[in-house]
């Protein structure tokens, strides 16, 4: 197992100082750590960054958390982790419907039935997407993955620096080329699951 990373707090130019906040996020940390790597099933990156989450939220209302007393502030920390790691499950299921309405990508003119593609996309998961992208051209992939962070046309036109027509022509394209590339994956796992 590797080791746990050393916490720094970074104070910008001209704050106040935040000594007692280190004094405790040290104190916590390792409480933190323990909750929240049972969570995320001991998978250490993860836990890593629910305690940065909640770390960050505890320094933003450091002004407050500061005059509790280690019992309270133990009692917020607690909850705040807990509704940290909801939200990433939430945002999680977000990303994995967003996928499959993706990949739901039925060619109007080939007569496929539309449940029997739900049904053949349900056997492509979160990590056989990552894995595709990688075969998709630089443009294409960079856009497809804005889209999938759930941002909009617009948005993504202005980081990209494109038109939003060809935003949503890119992200046409992706959708189709990542069909190809996982569709021998989805029916292959269609027809292992229905053995």
């Amino acid at each position: 197992m590797s080791a746990r990373p050393e916490l720094r707090v970074v104070k910008p130019p001209g704050c106040a100082p935040v000594e007692d906040f280190e004094v405790f996020a040290h104190q916590f940390q390792p409480i933190l750590f323990a909750i929240l790597r049972k969570s995320c099933a001991g998978i250490e990156h993860e836990a890593e960054d629910l305690v940065h989450d909640v770390l960050l939220r505890a320094l933003l209302r450091w002004e407050d958390l500061q005059h509790w007393d280690a019992f309270k502030q133990r009692c917020w920390l607690g909850r705040v982790a807990k509704n940290c790691f909801l939200d990433r499950i939430r945002r999680r299921r977000s990303e994995a419907d967003r996928l499959r309405s993706l990949l739901n990508l039925q060619d109007e003119f080939d007569g496929d039935d539309v449940a029997a593609q739900e049904e053949l996309w349900g056997h492509v998961g979160e990590e056989d997407l990552k894995h595709a992208l990688g075969f998709l051209s630089d443009r294409l992939r960079q856009t497809f993955e804005l889209y999938l962070q759930g941002k909009t046309y617009a948005r993504i036109a202005k980081e990209t620096g494109v038109p939003q027509g060809t935003v949503g022509a890119r992200l046409h394209h992706a959708r189709l080329e990542l069909r190809e590339l996982l569709r021998e994956t989805a029916e292959r796992r269609r027809r292992e699951w229905r053995r």
